[in-house]
């Protein structure tokens, strides 16, 4: 599991994560919400070991990132739409992160099945459309097959279809016991796809728990919900 302890991070005289506590269960996929600037990127990448906290600590399975023997064996991630060398193909782009990882080339052929990368494997990451390379960094993520992913936006881009299928797909990766952490804004899709969700708002935690829990009479939409809670129109 993912686990966050007043967890902080400050840039300067500006606190971009303020005390974060929460715990991110496998077996379920948990939406990470949150206004623009609330801090929700600030915060995947101290888990990730990108940024270091200020204060607190985010422990994956129980370990700092950094300590983690095999990183991509145990972690897939998805922060933002880079990383592509313009001139590789898809093909050859998982090839290098499969080397990278000390994965197997079976492996390169399974994810870019499961994830649809296939279809255009042979073109250029240059050439790729937004959903394409969307789907080509979850391909990237899931080559060490690991069992806790963080995806930031991962359905940017996607077309109706895509989202779809996409959230199938998550759903059936946390149904395998995996632990699945995902931003979105798209509040109607979150509220299909996730089965708990972790709010926060200007750095602070808003609320955590089951996405059943929080929606009531009064609030019958995780939307109303979230406009309620970070301070939009309910």
């Amino acid at each position: 599991m993912i686990e966050t302890r007043g967890l902080s991070k400050r840039f300067g005289a500006v606190t971009a994560v303020s005390e974060l506590t929460f715990t991110v269960a496998p077996g379920t996929v948990t939406a990470f919400l949150g206004p623009n600037g609330a801090g929700k990127t600030t915060t995947m990448r101290m888990i990730l070991g990108l940024l270091t906290p200020s204060a607190g600590s985010a422990t994956i399975n129980g370990r700092r990132y950094a300590d983690l023997r095999r990183p991509s064996s145990e972690v897939g991630a998805v922060l933002d739409d880079s990383g592509f060398h313009p001139s590789h193909t898809a093909h050859a782009h998982l090839r290098v992160y499969a080397c990278m990882g000390g994965h197997s080339r079976s492996r390169v052929a399974e994810v870019m099945e499961v994830t649809g990368v296939a279809a255009f494997a042979g073109r250029p990451t240059r050439t790729l459309s937004t959903g394409m390379r969307q789907r080509l960094h979850l391909a990237t993520a899931l080559l060490g097959d690991p069992r806790v992913l963080v995806l930031d936006e991962p359905g940017n881009g996607l077309d109706p279809e895509g989202i779809a299928w996409l959230r199938g797909f998550l759903r059936g990766l946390a149904g395998e016991g995996r632990t699945v952490l995902v931003s979105s804004h798209v509040l109607s899709e979150v509220e299909q796809l996730a089965g708990h969700v972790v709010m926060i708002r200007e750095g602070r935690l808003v609320t955590a728990g089951a996405v059943t829990g929080l929606i009531s009479a009064e609030r019958p939409t995780l939307e109303h919900v979230y406009l309620g809670l970070t301070g939009g129109a309910a």
